[in-house]
Parts: structure tokens; sequence; C-alpha cells
């Protein structure tokens, strides 16, 4: 039996993650420079943080995502973004 899979590599914000489906593997950057907390993970600026093993399975994934500042000067521009590496069903 052939499976066809293909890696997505994409970058969001806070409020455009979308609910993904048929999921094999999953990575997260934090290309951010505030701390990330995904699904209860915190992952600190330039991070990746591998959630989902490939492990032959697939999985519907929802990301509850929230960003703790870490800008110190008035001037800093928080910038709250996640690059999701992962490999889906197709």
């Amino acid at each position: 039996m052939f499976v066809e899979s293909s890696f997505i590599t994409k970058e969001f914000r806070e409020e455009q993650i979308p609910i993904l489906e048929n999921v094999t593997s999953l990575s997260v950057l934090n290309n951010g420079n505030s701390i990330a907390i995904i699904n209860g993970i915190k992952i600190y600026p330039t991070q990746k943080q591998i959630l989902i093993v490939p492990d032959g399975t697939f999985s519907r994934v929802q990301l509850e995502v929230s960003y703790i500042p870490t800008a110190t000067k008035v001037d800093d521009r928080l910038v709250n973004k996640i690059l999701l590496i992962y490999k889906k069903l197709m």
C-alpha cells in the first residue's frame, strides 16, 4: 500500500493557527521575540520543539498558543510568530 504525504512549512501569528488534519509529525519553531506557550509547552525565541513524533500514526491537531512578552524597552516591538513544520497525509 502506498500512502502519499507531504512536508508543509507555514508561518503563523497566534490568531491564524488552523486545526491541522491528518498530521503524521509536527515541529514548531518560535520565530518571534516572545516566549510561546503551545499546548502547555514553553518554547523560547529561536527554539525548535517536536510536538508529534513520526511514529506511523496520524492525528488531528488543535494548537492552543499564548505568548509571554519579553520586551524590556518601550520601543521594542513584540513579534509573535511561530513556524509549523509538519508532514501530513494527502
